[in-house]
């Protein structure tokens, strides 16, 4: 499990909803529920913000979207590339 900020809020609200008076069972039961609503939550914000750049892009359907945030990721890819290159050549 992940040991950012998000995890220890978890644990802190395992310790504060089930304490020490419930079973190890039920605090890891409760910690798993939370850190698979968190991974949802992550995972519908990303769709929405790729839905939001598609409709900024003027796509139209599912598969005009996904053309759309594919060309955007390579040319995202080749400015990467590029940025070493051009630190370079401004020293």
């Amino acid at each position: 499990m992940s040991s950012g900020p998000t995890a220890k809020l978890i644990d802190e609200l395992v310790l504060a909803v089930a304490g020490s008076a419930h079973d190890a069972r039920a605090r890891h039961v409760l910690a798993q529920a939370l850190h698979g609503l968190v991974r949802l939550a992550r995972s519908e914000q990303l769709l929405d913000m790729q839905r939001d750049a598609a409709r900024a892009l003027g796509a139209g359907s599912r598969r005009e979207m996904r053309a759309l945030m594919r060309r955007v990721g390579a040319r995202g890819a080749r400015k990467q590339e590029q940025l070493p290159l051009e630190l370079l050549d401004r020293s």
